[in-house]
């Protein structure tokens, strides 16, 4: 699976963690019908799986991280979307030790100034930045992060290798 494809995983989750926030359905629920309309490859279902109950099961920690870094403002007051893409995020820099942090702090500040308001890209970016320096990534060096396949059991997700050819 190319890293690239996940962004589609991602906002999938985007969509469950909303649904289920604003709509008050069940996870089970809004997880089956947003992946059956998706048609996501069988990898990135499980990754947006992996994502929503990641999120879930850890949300009162994320939120609480998240809150802490919002001066002046309620966590509960910040956008439903702004809120789930970095509730997304955070729990990528705590739990998925292999994506590289530039990766979710950029697919979190892309998917924001998709799906919310114009100001919503500066606003993730801002928190992630800040919330970066307290996780286990503040000093993150991609010779010593796990590698997928490593990670594999934790994260339950299958993975293809994509092998490039590099021109010397």
């Amino acid at each position: 699976m190319s890293v690239r494809s996940r962004r589609k995983a991602r906002e999938a989750a985007l969509r469950v963690l909303y649904e289920v926030e604003v709509s008050q359905i069940s996870a089970a629920e809004a997880l089956s019908t947003t992946l059956a309309e998706a048609e996501l490859a069988p990898d990135l279902n499980e990754f947006a799986t992996m994502l929503v109950n990641g999120v879930l099961a850890d949300l009162a920690e994320l939120d609480s991280r998240l809150s802490e870094l919002i001066l002046e403002y309620s966590f509960d007051r910040v956008a439903a979307v702004d809120r789930n893409v970095m509730r997304i995020a955070a729990y990528e820099l705590f739990h998925l030790p292999s994506v590289p942090p530039a990766v979710t702090l950029n697919e979190a500040v892309e998917i924001a100034k998709r799906y919310s308001t114009a100001e919503s890209g500066k606003f993730v970016n801002g928190v992630l930045g800040k919330l970066l320096l307290d996780t286990p990534k503040a000093n993150w060096n991609p010779a010593l992060a796990p590698t997928e396949v490593e990670e594999q059991g934790e994260m339950n997700v299958p993975l293809e290798v994509e092998i490039v050819e590099v021109d010397e």
